[in-house]
């Protein structure tokens, strides 16, 4: 009987494997034409004079005056952003945090410009009402999280009522990241080389020391990254966090990186299936995206399957992701810093010289060590010899990457070169700031944006 049962289970399930493989391969071309595009994704800390969170919505109804176009939240209808051409502005977890879709660029410098360009522009609409955008930090430095802060949408509702209260952390937080273009058969081992290199990334931008008024009680320096494991980890949600094997029986995990495609779909699909949007509904399934789907694939069309896949992505919070709704590989691990930029052209850089990076990535440690280099990291940032050492190593390769496209693109290095030189992450200077002046020496630090 048994055997019969795992006949049956693996007859239901197979397909589930197969159809996400093929949607994950399917989702990136053969090969790039001119110049591998980026596309930069970052968030920003909104305040008040007094350095509380503010709630950013008046910003999109006085942009909605100008003809940008409303995002509406599918499930609650409340208006979460706007856009106009490719270029959106919305809140993210919090209602305090903004986020920005730039435009994908081949050439960083194009990004540069149009960074500055609405960055200058937000700010002005912000200052109308009083708001100030921090450049230069990634957690709210004196609001107290709680529920009362999450954005309308219809996602936050099964985050409050599946987990713990610390996952009112991440309605504090803001995040630099970026989506690189890559061909198929690159998504394996620029997956692995970033999920790797995740520790440098977080050494490099380390930048959210203290929040609530207070230094982070563990010490933090890169709170903002640590607030997805303290939700997550100890509380069933390991594989939506971490990469690595299926788990069984709650055994110990091992983390790794996977080694192809049919891999990289077994870690996906075993992940607890968290928000599934269906219309104006919203549940969570409350199995793995495989059992859901072999309990449910009788049930769905083939576009109805694909759309669940992407409510799942996008509940995957990994280092660094493949996104099927984008064909990118999406790099998360850093806090918002000024010089984010630099950190965009670090990892393209790494991915335009991907094979000397991922023999770096292998030859120098295991992935494990890697991912133990990743508490070092949110704990000692660059004053940590190891990732001072493996941060100069890594830019120097991201240098040669971007020296290989011609387009004068390493020059944006420079800020995080200069952190290596100084051995300081963003976070060390906030502390000092804090250290000799408290609070309401760092809020006005940060809102001058010094």
């Amino acid at each position: 009987m048994d055997g019969e049962n795992q006949v049956d289970s693996t007859a239901h399930t197979q397909p589930v494997r197969t159809f996400v493989q093929q949607l994950i391969e399917g989702a990136f071309p053969t090969e790039l034409f001119g110049p591998r595009h980026t596309g930069p994704e970052e968030e920003f800390i909104v305040v008040d004079a007094q350095g509380y969170a503010v709630d950013i919505s008046p910003l999109f109804h006085d942009l909605m005056k100008d003809g940008w176009k409303p995002k509406q939240d599918a499930v609650t209808g409340a208006t979460v952003g706007v856009h106009r051409n490719d270029l959106e502005v919305g809140m993210d977890v919090g209602y305090g945090t903004l986020e920005i879709g730039f435009p994908h660029v081949g050439n960083l410098f194009n990004h540069v410009g149009v960074r500055a360009d609405i960055l200058g522009f937000l700010d002005g609409r912000l200052a109308d009402h009083g708001f100030f955008r921090l450049q230069d930090y990634a957690i709210q430095p004196r609001t107290f999280p709680s529920e009362k802060l999450w954005a309308p949408k219809g996602r936050g509702e099964i985050f409050r009522r599946l987990f713990p209260p610390t996952v009112h952390m991440n309605t504090l937080t803001a995040s630099s990241q970026v989506h690189i273009d890559v061909t198929r058969d690159e998504v394996v081992p620029v997956l692995e080389m970033f999920l790797a290199l995740s520790a440098v990334f977080i050494a490099l931008n380390a930048n959210s020391p203290v929040w609530a008024g207070q230094p982070d009680p563990e010490g933090m320096l890169a709170t903002r990254q640590d607030a997805w494991y303290r939700f997550t980890v100890d509380h069933g949600y390991w594989d939506n966090v971490l990469c690595g094997p299926p788990s069984s029986n709650g055994a110990a995990r091992t983390e790794q990186a996977p080694s192809s495609f049919a891999e990289l779909a077994e870690f996906l699909i075993n992940a607890p299936f968290i928000v599934r949007v269906h219309g104006r509904s919203v549940e969570s399934p409350g199995a793995s995206f495989m059992n859901w789907s072999a309990r449910e694939n009788g049930n769905l069309s083939e576009p109805k399957k694909r759309n669940a896949y992407l409510n799942h992505e996008g509940t995957v919070w990994w280092q660094a992701r493949a996104r099927v709704t984008f064909g990118t590989i999406e790099v998360r691990p850093s806090c918002q810093n000024k010089d984010a930029v630099a950190s965009d052209a670090l990892a393209l850089g790494l991915v335009e010289n991907l094979e000397n990076a991922l023999a770096f990535v292998r030859s120098s440690k295991t992935h494990q060590d890697w991912r133990a280099l990743q508490r070092t990291a949110l704990m000692q940032g660059l004053r940590s010899p190891t990732l001072a050492k493996a941060a100069h190593h890594v830019l120097t390769l991201a240098d040669e990457g971007l020296r290989y496209r011609g387009l004068g693109e390493e020059v944006l290095l420079a800020p995080l070169k200069q952190r290596v030189l100084d051995s300081t992450s963003p976070a060390h200077r906030k502390l000092a700031v804090f250290e000799k002046g408290g609070i309401n020496a760092l809020v006005e630090h940060l809102i001058a944006g010094r």
